[in-house]
């Protein structure tokens, strides 16, 4: 019967780590589990001498697993760039694994059943993937963590601490509803750039027409009438010709621009100087702002509530700012947090947040409620967030429409003229 080296966690969360002998792996996690401790890791024992199937059988398990290791380990960049595609995949299953779990059923069975009645083919990938290490002594937190394309390590370690404490029902629910909120923020950005887009397009579609089929047709008939060209007639064949002319050149140095910015950020320095830059874009800075400290907010208060210390939560959501500059300064606080400082001095004194919220914080830090205090922060963030959104797709698609009222105004002008001026010439 071959041994076990295991690492488990205990109910007080104290970390142990033993030997236990039993024919699998299987059994191996079963009788920890009998014993009140959660399993993390589960190999087999190298001290204890193997016949040469089992060798070979444990080199292979060996191999798996460093290949498994490794894997999550290079996909590591992957997680920092998931695909809202992915992310709603992962949001959707842990959706599923909450209303089986919620209902009494443990997180185990509520996997397995996941894994065979889930019609989606990736995400019953991922609930076959999260049982198979479930079944070989991982737990939740563990097995999340080796689908960084689906879950970043923040949100494993929140669920590691919902597993310590054996309080993992109302600490999914926390999480799902912060990847909720998340996604909530990211579609409510496109949705409102969608209608200045499509103006914008259709304004574009206007002008190709009236330069690749009115305009030509306009010249040529002024042109075999002997009727003069009316001023507005003349900005349109002017601009016309400007555009046909210069425009593939404009666009051309616009591609090596946007190429150019993209290869220059793939630099740190590059990365630094236009994330810096971002921040201070009127009107879009701010809602770039408001983005990361919403989403910063919201995981810290997270954190927080699932009984993470705020050491390791200023930690965990450093890796979740996505602006270099601000990034910075949360990392500033963060080191001066460790030195003794207050959350909310420290986020003042590197201007991390606005003052108001400063305040707040300090109240909550006073009162021993910094979680709560950081939740309502996060709604006024949201607020503003949502505001800013607004008045941005309000100029856009102000603006949008006027160019478009603008050349459209221009293009029936200069035909109406031309009608007019050919009229005129054919009467004399």
């Amino acid at each position: 019967m071959p041994d076990f080296d295991y690492k488990a966690r205990q109910k007080d969360g104290q970390i142990i780590t033993g030997m236990i002998d039993s024919p699998d792996r299987r059994q191996a996690t079963l009788r920890l589990q009998e014993q009140g401790l959660s399993p993390i890791t589960l190999k087999v024992s190298k001290n204890k001498k193997a016949s040469p199937f089992q060798a070979i059988g444990n080199k292979l398990s060996l191999l798996k697993e460093k290949k498994i290791s490794t894997s999550a380990t290079s996909s590591d960049s992957v997680a920092k760039g998931k695909s809202p595609k992915r992310e709603r995949i992962g949001l959707t299953f842990l959706k599923r694994l909450m209303e089986l779990h919620g209902s009494g059923l443990p997180v185990g069975d509520s996997i397995r059943i996941l894994s065979q009645r889930l019609s989606d083919p990736e995400q019953k990938q991922l609930a076959n993937a999260l049982w198979r290490d479930l079944s070989e002594g991982h737990t939740l937190a563990s097995a999340l963590s080796r689908q960084p394309k689906y879950y970043s390590g923040s949100i494993t370690y929140v669920i590691e601490a919902g597993e310590a404490t054996g309080s993992l029902a109302p600490i999914l629910r926390k999480v799902i509803d912060y990847l909720e909120e998340k996604q909530a923020i990211r579609q409510k950005v496109v949705t409102s750039m969608a209608y200045p887009a499509f103006i914008c397009c259709v304004a574009f579609i206007v002008v190709v027409i009236f330069l690749l089929v009115l305009l030509p047709e306009i010249q040529s008939m002024l042109n075999k009438l002997g009727g003069e060209m009316t001023m507005s007639a003349r900005i349109l064949i002017d601009g016309s010709d400007y555009l046909l002319k210069f425009g593939p050149f404009i666009i051309i140095a616009v591609i090596l621009c946007v190429i150019g910015v993209q290869k220059w950020r793939a630099s740190a320095k590059g990365l630094k100087a236009t994330d810096s830059w971002a921040l201070k874009i009127p009107l879009i800075g701010k809602i770039f702002y408001y983005s990361d400290l919403f989403q910063s907010c919201n995981l810290v208060s997270t954190l927080l509530e699932s009984g993470i210390n705020t050491t390791e939560t200023l930690r965990l959501t450093e890796r979740t700012i996505k602006n270099t500059e601000l990034r910075e300064r949360f990392n500033v606080s963060r080191g001066q947090v460790n030195e003794g400082l207050s959350v909310a001095q420290a986020f003042k004194r590197n201007d991390y947040m606005p003052d108001l919220a400063v305040d707040i914080l300090s109240v909550g830090e006073n009162t021993g409620n910094l979680a709560h205090s950081m939740e309502e922060i996060t709604k006024g963030f949201r607020v503003e967030l949502t505001k800013r959104l607004t008045a941005l797709t309000n100029i856009v698609a102000t603006g949008a429409l006027l160019f478009a009222f603008c050349l459209v105004a221009l293009i029936a002008i200069g035909i109406v003229t031309s009608v007019f001026q050919v009229s005129k010439t054919l009467s004399m």
